[in-house]
């Protein structure tokens, strides 16, 4: 025990306090980096056209092989810019017997954004993307130096960085509330046919859709 002014403090009691205080401040601090950060991400929402890319992705599944360890299978992904022009290719074998490619999305102040997010493999059609089966993430390929590189010839660099700051947002790269705004999504490629190009598109009332070329 200590006394301080005529009272008994105990050194637990100081430590339990300061606990509280500290917890209690960076609570305060969260909330208001989770504000400051929607509120950034909402700005850059109404500066962009919601109608920001209707294609997204070109595939071509090569087949599928298996061995006494695993099934695996094939393909060739190409990530689509704003214009149509294929910005990176992905081209690797998946452990599985099917494909998915996982979206993220965001909705804000009426727009829709959606962002390609992963590709994986799984056993059966109906499988969730298992959490112990890496897939292929996507973001590294059109995310760069600040700027969504999805937006392609035409753009201005604010618009490729406001979009920026809503891939991450929707991708959740950014540790902060979503307030419901974000939705994930994965799109199944089990009936799409060998050696033929697809392509991953948006409809007008954004439904996505896989649509053979």
């Amino acid at each position: 025990m200590k006394k301080i002014n005529g009272r008994e403090i105990s050194v637990k009691a100081v430590i339990r306090d300061f606990i509280f205080s500290l917890i209690s401040f960076l609570c305060i601090i969260y909330i208001l980096f989770t504000f400051y950060t929607f509120y950034s991400v909402w700005s850059a929402a109404i500066q962009l056209s919601p109608d920001v890319q209707t294609e997204y992705i070109r595939l071509n599944i090569y087949g599928s092989s298996s061995n006494s360890d695993a099934n695996t299978i094939s393909a060739a992904f190409s990530i689509v810019d704003s214009n149509g022009n294929e910005i990176a290719t992905i081209e690797r074998s998946w452990s599985g017997n099917y494909l998915s490619v996982e979206f993220a999305e965001a909705n804000i102040n009426g727009k829709s954004f959606l962002f390609p997010t992963c590709i994986y493999g799984k056993d059966r059609i109906m499988q969730t993307h298992p959490e112990w089966k890496k897939g292929t993430s996507l973001e590294k390929f059109y995310d760069d130096n600040g700027q969504c590189l999805l937006l392609g010839f035409g753009s201005t660099l604010k618009e490729r960085r406001n979009l920026y700051k809503i891939a991450r947002f929707a991708t959740k790269k950014i540790p902060v509330l979503s307030f419901g705004h974000c939705s994930t999504y994965s799109l199944d490629l089990s009936a799409c046919k060998t050696n033929v190009f697809y392509s991953i598109q948006s409809t007008a009332s954004g439904d996505l859709v896989v649509v053979e070329l």
